[in-house]
């Protein structure tokens, strides 16, 4: 066995000892109007502290996956691996109850598909309903998956739908059978997919013929990025947790072959959630290394064999305001425009919409900055794009800003009576009186102004007097030795 299969064991183990949240269970019935007021009774499935029936959904907001059961299996238990795996990773799942009839209440696969489609728009009005249970839980990430039927049914739910983020298929069965409603999903929707897409299959599927589902969907398929995944030994109703009529079906349609396989249905089940918590990490959380995971998996496993065909655009800085995230920042009274901006962040890490972290340098720029006036400036920290991310509309230039506020002289420690400066009175009016020790014969002190400017300047000897009567009422600042008083005039 590699070294790589010892290492997916290891993470698929790490996965689950590591999962954050309990499954909450809750049954809704929604209705479409579009199609004569159709009830869908949906089972949902959602991340909760506690778990449980309508236990309390844990806080955040989470991707969804809607996902369509296989040919008379609308029963929630048969796919209980996928939501143990997958909700406690940190995800809400959909499971409805429609179209589960058999041979004498044939499905009718067009409107199952149009239920998968219905319900991704669904959830996600529930997420902007204050009134909802799902209010501010869903993400605007959303994916459709389905077994065997439900395989067919996603393609029809998701051919020229921009509404999802991406489609997982698992042994989907695109013919049309000697019961049910038939529709040529393999012409009429498998090319039109405009999402990255996922086909899962199995090395010995009895149930579906090489001609009307497996590597032919993966070939029919138009998106940008499609990926086909094989699971060696595995078989078409593996892909539930547990057996019921698709086994029949297995027999009826394509011999009992289940002799053939070689591993069982608890190793098929993990090797599914092997290959797809990675991947729904990458293209629905937005988890960068998560790709680098699936991709080691699907290349180096033997438990698989793969075909890639993937070309995701250039990861986008979508919103520059979201990396304004620099430390504003004080500065004393007096400091240069170079003293203030050593003081910011010289880089920040941005990140883009593939989850991929960057290291960017900024160029600040302070505006009309005068570090004796006390106020507050604004200053713009530019950077350019890194290599390979590109943002939605231009330019390739990009700021970020920062505010410097330029402290007021109170701020400055004051002289008391008694230290080597003391003036009094203070408020004053015509005069002010002032002592000072060991001055020199040629110190001055500095009167300003609360913008900074300088208003005159006396020559002072060790005590005296200063004639300030020709000073406004108002605010200054008296400077000795690099220190200020605040003095007020009335």
């Amino acid at each position: 066995m590699k070294k790589i299969q010892i290492i997916s064991i290891l993470l698929f183990i790490t996965i689950v000892l590591n999962a954050q949240y309990q499954v909450g269970q809750k049954t809704i019935t929604y209705t479409d109007p579009a199609r004569n007021n159709r009830e869908i009774e949906t089972i949902i499935y959602y991340p909760s502290n506690t778990g449980g029936v309508d236990a309390a959904i844990a806080i955040g907001q989470f991707p969804v996956i809607v996902f369509g059961h296989g040919f008379s299996m609308a029963d929630e238990t048969l796919y209980q691996y996928l939501w143990d795996g997958i909700v406690k990773e940190g995800y809400i799942c959909l499971f409805p109850l429609t179209e589960g009839g058999g041979m004498f209440n044939p499905p009718n696969h067009e409107q199952f598909g149009l239920d998968l489609k219905f319900l991704n728009l669904q959830i996600k009005s529930e997420g902007m309903n204050s009134s909802s249970f799902f209010y501010q839980k869903v993400s605007n990430k959303t994916a459709i998956m389905g077994h065997s039927m439900g395989g067919k049914a996603t393609y029809i739910a998701s051919a020229n739908n921009s509404d999802i983020t991406t489609v997982i298929s698992l042994t989907a069965a695109l013919g049309d059978p000697p019961i049910g409603s038939g529709y040529d999903a393999m012409g009429l929707s498998v090319p039109f997919v405009i999402v990255p897409t996922l086909v899962i299959d199995a090395e010995f599927d009895c149930v579906v013929p090489a001609e009307e589902g497996h590597q032919i969907i993966y070939n029919n398929l138009t998106t940008d990025c499609r990926n086909y995944v094989n699971i060696l030994g595995g078989g078409h109703c593996y892909m539930a947790s547990g057996s019921s009529v698709c086994e029949q079906g297995e027999g009826w349609l394509g011999g009992n072959c289940t002799s053939d396989f070689t591993i069982t249905r608890e190793e098929q089940n993990q090797i599914v959630l092997e290959i797809i918590l990675p991947y729904f990490e990458f293209m629905l959380k937005d988890v960068a290394i998560a790709e680098d995971e699936f991709l080691a998996y699907i290349t180096e496993s033997t438990e698989v064999t793969y075909l890639r065909d993937c070309q995701l655009p250039d990861p986008q800085i979508e919103d520059i305001d979201v990396y304004n995230a620099v430390e504003n920042i004080t500065v004393p009274f007096g400091s240069t425009e170079n003293t203030a901006i050593s003081q910011l962040a010289q880089s920040i890490t941005i990140s883009d919409n593939g989850g991929e972290n960057h290291l960017v340098n900024l160029d600040w720029t302070v505006a009309s900055y005068n570090g004796n006036v006390p106020a507050i400036y604004v200053g713009t920290g530019t950077f350019n794009l890194p290599a390979g991310v590109v943002q939605t509309s231009p330019p390739t230039t990009l700021n970020v800003t920062a505010t410097i506020t330029v402290q007021d002289f109170v701020s400055a420690p004051e002289f008391t009576p008694g230290g080597e400066f003391t003036i009094y009175p203070n408020p004053a009016n015509d005069l002010i009186f002032y002592e000072v020790d060991n001055v020199n014969s040629q110190e001055i002190i500095r009167f300003y102004s609360i913008y900074g400017e300088l208003i005159k300047q006396v020559k002072i000897t060790e005590k005296g007097s200063i004639n300030i009567s020709e000073l406004s009422s108002g605010i200054y600042f008296i400077k000795f030795r690099e220190r200020f008083i605040k003095l007020s005039v009335e």
